[in-house]
């Protein structure tokens, strides 16, 4: 008999190896040491008191991690990894696990996730469970080696503290909840940020998650783009190597045109998907 229940520190050596079991055979490479995969629940604010896990007699077979925190606004939960081991797919574990923990969100007002476009039948689920596509998410990797050249007519240095005011002001869409400010303040032993600055004015920005070579955030003022900044940052953070580069809206073609100009190829895409669990007067941002 399977049973559910919610997890508590005691768990985290077991949803480790359950996590590398579950994605074993996933389209994406997710395999990595206990201490990448705490500071990559770090980065996504997992909170176990509002993650479960399926359990046959004492073996965790299946689990919903679940980052809690602001998304544009609003209280959110966010799905930062289901999982099923292989044997014991195909018995609606995932669907059971959902039930079990939606209600157990207290105070939460949307439930948010990302699942990739070719994963039908995952999908589906979710879009049966009541989440709705927000957007899509293109993911990169390098195709080439080869690197952008760069200009040398501004100053790129290396930065402590984020100014968001000044680099929200750069952006043109949002970024995902992996990449959003709010994971950027969480890693601060673990990120990587540099800008570009003109005669003293910062006019670009770029931030990576150190363990895992991730871009979080790359954006240049409106004013100073098309001069070569953006590649300049890019190559500072690229050392020694390059990155990975993920969830990067699909409307943002200016953004994919650079990031493939700069070697890089897409290779995945992902719906992101919210389904909200109370209403909330406040407006998205």
């Amino acid at each position: 008999m399977i049973n559910y229940r919610l997890l508590s520190h005691d768990d985290l050596d077991s949803l480790y190896r359950c996590f590398l079991a579950a994605f074993s055979d996933y389209e994406v490479d997710m395999q990595m040491s206990r201490e990448q995969f705490q500071q990559r629940i770090t980065r996504d604010g997992v909170s176990l008191e509002m993650s479960a896990a399926a359990f046959d007699a004492h073996q965790m077979i299946g689990f919903c991690m679940n980052g809690v925190g602001t998304w544009r606004g609003r209280t959110t939960a966010y799905d930062a990894g289901t999982g099923v081991v292989r044997e014991y797919r195909g018995r609606g574990i995932g669907k059971e696990l959902f039930a079990f923990v939606t209600p157990r969100l207290n105070g939460v007002e949307q439930y948010l996730l990302e699942v990739l476009t070719t994963n039908t039948p995952a999908a589906s689920l979710y879009r049966k469970l009541g989440f709705t596509d927000t957007r899509r998410l293109a993911v990169f990797r390098s195709s080439s080696e080869t690197r952008t050249k760069t200009s040398a007519d501004f100053d790129v240095r290396h930065i402590e503290n984020p100014d968001w005011q000044l680099y929200r002001s750069f952006w043109d869409g949002y970024p995902s909840w992996q990449n959003s400010a709010e994971a950027v303040d969480r890693i601060v032993g673990d990120r990587a940020i540099v800008a570009a600055y003109v005669n003293d004015e910062c006019v670009g920005y770029g931030i990576v998650f150190a363990p895992a070579a991730s871009l979080m955030q790359l954006a240049v003022s409106p004013a100073h783009r098309r001069k070569g900044i953006a590649s300049t940052i890019l190559a500072a953070l690229e050392t020694p190597h390059r990155l990975k580069i993920n969830n990067i809206d699909e409307d943002l073609t200016a953004a994919l045109a650079f990031y493939e100009a700069n070697g890089y190829k897409q290779v995945l895409g992902q719906y992101e998907m919210v389904k909200t669990l109370r209403e909330s007067h406040k407006p998205n941002k």
